[in-house]
């Protein structure tokens, strides 16, 4: 329950159990995300004090990108997961219950035995859920088997738990897969950042590896990249000197001077407003992506109604696309009404706005 508007949220419940003892792990998340589905995974490796060799999760697309049940394609963040832990990964067949058959058995007992009890409780965050979540979960798994002697606690101790992988010396740190290209002025985009390879790759395909402190660029399965994750707005492009070309010029065709010349046949305000844009930043290729964007808004206009967006741009440096578009759009409007204004015709049988203004004319 939202302490401030009363409102109810729901929280979604991850299940997961050693099969040989039934002894299991549960912890509820705000979301089914990937991120909170891997976390899911790590915590439930540090509750049984060692990983399984193989985990079989359901044919979902937080786990299986591409479900197939003959060869399925995992989705990478979780497959990294599993390399991390040393555990293999075999999905369940769609629709085929009896794959994780102690799984649906256990999901059935944590509703009975768990979450029924707490059913009329109400909270306030999600610590507090799984606090009460912890104290059923002690309960059930001390609970006396009713056909056999123990319990589940017991029976983890003596079958399972000697046969879980030892946990790695480092916790796994989540990471996002994201497929990219690294563009004409050799940076690659992550969520709205840029981050420098070697300009020799430029144009080329690649995956992004994020982690909340690292950017990895890979090109073929090798990486030609690190860098610190930048998370400053006020600057968003890193870049590596090494990765520039000799006198930071010449990228696949592009440079300071392509740009120049280009917006010279504008006009002289754009090309001054081009040349201030190039020195704003540290290294100029990091303006190439501005520097395009906003010269390929001449080809929406004419010659005038640029040059005068780039006047005023100048008189307010602000040397940006943003702020730059906003001003060619009000330069562009301004010409629309001017061009409505210009084409009324004056003529004796045209009447003005005065014959509507409350009897202006007699009958």
């Amino acid at each position: 329950m939202d302490t401030v508007t009363g409102e109810i949220k729901t929280a979604f419940i991850f299940v997961t159990v050693l099969p040989a003892s039934a002894y299991p792990f549960v912890y509820a998340y705000p979301d089914k995300k990937l991120a909170n589905y891997i976390d899911a995974h790590i915590k439930a490796f540090e509750y049984f004090g060692g990983v399984p060799r193989v985990l079989i999760p359901d044919n979902e697309r937080t786990a299986v990108t591409v479900p197939n049940n003959t060869d399925p394609i995992l989705n990478r963040s979780y497959q990294d997961m599993a390399n991390h832990y040393h555990a293999a990964i075999v999905p369940t067949r769609s629709a085929k219950p009896k794959d994780k058959a102690a799984d649906e058995n256990m999901v059935g007992n944590a509703s009975r035995r768990i979450l029924a009890p707490l059913r009329n409780d109400k909270f306030f965050s999600l610590y507090e859920i799984n606090q009460a979540i912890e104290e059923q979960l002690k309960k059930f798994i001390l609970r006396p088997f009713s056909k056999m002697e123990g319990n589940r606690l017991t029976a983890f101790e003596k079958i399972d738990k000697p046969a879980l992988q030892s946990l790695p010396s480092t916790r796994y740190e989540y990471c996002d897969w994201r497929q990219a290209k690294i563009a004409f002025n050799y940076h690659v985009e992550y969520e709205g950042f840029f981050y420098s390879a070697d300009y020799s790759y430029a144009g080329q395909a690649c995956f992004v590896r994020a982690t909340a402190k690292t950017i990895e660029i890979f090109v073929d399965s090798v990486r030609i990249a690190t860098h610190v994750r930048n998370y400053n707005k006020f600057s968003k492009y890193i870049t590596l000197p090494e990765h520039m070309p000799e006198n930071h010029k010449t990228v696949s065709g592009w440079s300071d001077m392509r740009f120049i010349s280009w917006a010279e046949k504008i006009g002289p305000n754009t090309k001054a407003f081009i040349k201030e844009v190039l020195e704003s930043r540290q290294y100029p290729v990091q303006s190439y992506r501005a520097c395009m964007a906003i010269l390929r808004l001449a080809n929406d206009c004419s010659e005038i109604i640029m040059e005068s967006a780039a006047k005023l741009a100048l008189d307010k440096r602000t040397y940006s696309y943003k702020y730059f578009s906003i001003i060619f759009k009000q330069e562009l409007t301004k010409a629309g009404k001017g061009q409505i204004a210009s084409g009324i015709i004056a003529h004796e049988n045209i009447r003005g706005k005065s014959a509507f203004a409350g009897g202006g004319i007699n009958a």
